[in-house]
């Protein structure tokens, strides 16, 4: 009899061990939950802003030359429809127009721009032919207004919602560094294929800011 009251004092000792290993480990999971919560908290998020951003459809970028024509001289090119667009062209010594400088990028409202000659007035015996290259450019001014500093690689940018990719990985002109440092603002210029785009859109750390283009 007293043998078995001592195994049935074991086995309850036993159980209540468990019982007490086991309320340990919760509680020791609840505090790294706990701490965990606390320094997530702590960490300051990500906050930045879209100044401002605008899309030309048509932008005309080059003039191809598919014809030099003859007896031309030195001047200048004039884009219908293409605000912004000023251009020169060199002659050989035949006249033949031999190269084209883009002086301003046009904003043009169609895709198929007329071409014409301004200053001086030309006369040549066989008209020269300039073949208009068009791209889509997209431009943003964003800040970063957080006290974070981002790398390029953790922010992403989405056009109208869709192919997303990373700021660095989309390879803007205006970005010269892995990261955008805090209180910085960065003048951000994308050439893509000539398409309609109507809104963009940046996330990071849980921040998503858009704008419509």
């Amino acid at each position: 009899m007293a043998g078995s009251v001592g195994i049935g004092g074991l086995i309850i000792g036993v159980s209540l061990l468990v019982v007490f290993s086991m309320a340990v480990q919760t509680m020791s999971y609840q505090m790294e939950s706990s701490m965990d919560s606390i320094e997530a908290a702590a960490e300051p998020l990500p906050s930045f802003t879209v100044d401002s951003s605008e899309i030309w459809e048509f932008a005309l970028e080059d003039l191809t030359i598919t014809d030099g024509g003859t007896d031309y001289v030195n001047g200048t090119l004039v884009a219908s429809s293409c605000t912004g667009f000023s251009a020169s062209f060199t002659v050989d010594s035949n006249g033949v127009i031999d190269a084209v400088s883009i002086t301003s990028t046009g904003d043009c409202s169609t895709s198929t721009p007329v071409i014409s000659f301004g200053i001086p007035a030309q006369n040549p015996t066989l008209t020269a032919t300039l073949a208009p290259v068009m791209k889509t450019y997209v431009f943003a001014e964003v800040t970063n207004d957080g006290t974070v500093t981002l790398p390029t690689e953790d922010v992403w940018l989405f056009f109208d919602g869709a192919n997303p990719q990373t700021l660095s990985g989309s390879n803007p002109v205006g970005l010269s560094s892995e990261y955008w440092y805090s209180g910085e603002t960065l003048d951000l210029r994308w050439e893509l294929s000539p398409t309609s785009h109507t809104r963009l859109a940046f996330t990071s750390g849980g921040r998503t800011v858009g704008t419509t283009l």
